[in-house]
């Protein structure tokens, strides 16, 4: 009996490594499985995806993340095609609507997206994204929601990071001034201080905006300056109003504020070349879009983190900012719609921003979208001095109320209709001429008038 004890106590001492790997594999598993672990690799979803972007921060640091996107999917190739607003603008529209296929996933906004999908040039992602419960549908903030939903109330475009306008400024430049930027500066405000800050002579200029033509580029801030002047485009019978006493004044405002005290060669700037310009350290003042803070915020990528301040949207007669997503919309002619959902849901999820975070800091997370975002100890703690002040910002936007008279049109930087692409683009080519010096204010401002109210005849509006 002894021997037979021996016998069996040592092949249980041969077994228990045996025992002791299959216990260790079972609560790896275990732990794969559990909330917060990494995605498990999904094989079987396969596809090419070629998707287009804007050429913003956020998805420059989307670009940087793609691996981790195909450790998870690695039978999805994935082509990412980045490029500036303009010209990505032009190539996401051009490829919808002629139904040519070229990409499956585009970035698209607040403008788009109801027209995207009454044509039926883009696909309801909003269904399969609440069915799942990992994704947080409800995290989302409900004013991006419906901004990017159809008229049937499906989303489809899931936001990728959000936005208003608020202006950012160099803290020791103005203590240096003796100046001090109120919370909520008035535009006559910020015209005094550019004024006084603008030392060309010493490469530095006392304000940056937008004047690159395009409806989305110097289209954007210029009409939340119309806005707050009182001013608007059109009346409610579609009689253009831009030369009208409010919307000329703003026009001639914004025009001689870039003229006077902006950067050099102002028609080539946009929101990607104003932010560059701030980070060098070459201008006191940027008026532009909320998005911008998480990233001048962090010393690793704007040398000027210290010394910069944030400020709301300036005030005339009214505030006026704007309300904008780059968000992820599915082309309905792809041929890879799984591999397209299971993108866009990886882009916009929560774990991406946490991804983001811990691979690349706060500074470039999507912001703006999620609740959960700004509910974050680590987020709060970065944008202890901007992150309440973009959230409050973005939550006052109403698309449905931009000017203080009666509008027939949604949008708080745009006019909501499907043909002010054309028209936003022949203005802003107008007024570039005005911020070049090549014509007076006056001039083109009954020109721009003009060709608004042909367009509205043309288009059948008047």
């Amino acid at each position: 009996m002894r021997r037979k004890a021996l016998a069996v106590l040592a092949v249980l001492a041969l077994l228990m490594p045996m025992f002791l790997a299959i216990g260790g594999m079972s609560a790896v598993r275990a732990q794969d499985a559990s909330p917060g672990a990494s995605p498990a690799v999904d094989t079987s979803i396969s596809g090419e995806l070629n998707v287009a972007m804007v050429a913003n921060p956020q998805m420059v640091a989307l670009q940087k993340l793609a691996p981790e996107f195909q450790k998870i999917y690695p039978n999805i190739k994935l082509n990412l095609l980045v490029l500036p607003e303009n010209e990505v603008r032009d190539r996401i529209r051009t490829d919808v609507s002629t139904q040519a296929g070229q990409f499956d996933v585009v970035t698209i906004g607040m403008f788009e997206a109801a027209d995207y999908a009454k044509q039926g040039w883009s696909l309801d992602v909003g269904t399969p994204l609440q069915a799942d419960p990992n994704y947080d549908y409800q995290d989302i903030f409900p004013a991006m929601v419906s901004a990017l939903s159809g008229d049937d109330g499906k989303l489809y475009a899931a936001p990728f990071y959000g936005e208003s306008s608020m202006v950012f400024y160099r803290k020791d430049l103005f203590q240096a001034a003796g100046l001090t930027m109120p919370d909520k500066p008035t535009w006559d405000d910020i015209q005094g201080f550019a004024q006084k800050l603008h030392k060309p002579d010493s490469g530095q200029y006392g304000i940056c905006l937008r004047g690159l033509p395009g409806w989305g580029e110097q289209g954007a801030p210029l009409t939340s300056v119309i806005n707050a002047f009182g001013g608007r485009w059109f009346d409610e019978n579609w009689k253009s109003q831009l030369a009208s006493d409010k919307s000329a004044k703003a026009i001639k405002f914004y025009t001689d504020l870039v003229k006077n005290y902006g950067e050099p060669s102002a028609t080539t700037s946009g929101f990607t070349e104003c932010e560059n310009l701030f980070i060098q350290g070459k201008v006191a003042m940027w008026y532009d879009a909320t998005s911008a803070a998480d990233l001048l915020a962090d010393p690793k990528q704007n040398p000027q983190a210290a010394n910069t301040g944030f400020a709301y949207q300036p005030t005339e007669e009214i505030g006026s900012g704007w309300l904008w997503a780059w968000a992820f919309a599915i082309e309905a002619k792809t041929k890879h719609q799984d591999a397209a959902l299971a993108f866009v849901k990886w882009a916009t999820s929560k774990d991406y921003v946490n991804l983001v975070a811990n691979q690349l800091g706060w500074g470039s997370v999507p912001s703006g979208v999620r609740a959960s975002t700004y509910a974050d100890a680590g987020y709060k703690e970065y944008g202890k001095s901007f992150a309440d002040l973009v959230l409050s910002i973005i939550q006052a936007q109403d698309p449905t109320k931009c000017c203080v008279d009666a509008v027939p049109y949604k949008g708080l930087q745009f006019v909501g209709v499907p043909e002010f692409v054309t028209l936003g683009d022949q203005v802003t080519k107008e007024l570039a001429n005005v911020i070049a010096g090549n014509e007076s204010s006056d001039d083109a401002i009954k020109k721009i008038d003009d060709m608004a109210n042909s367009w509205a005849k043309d288009n059948g509006y008047q």
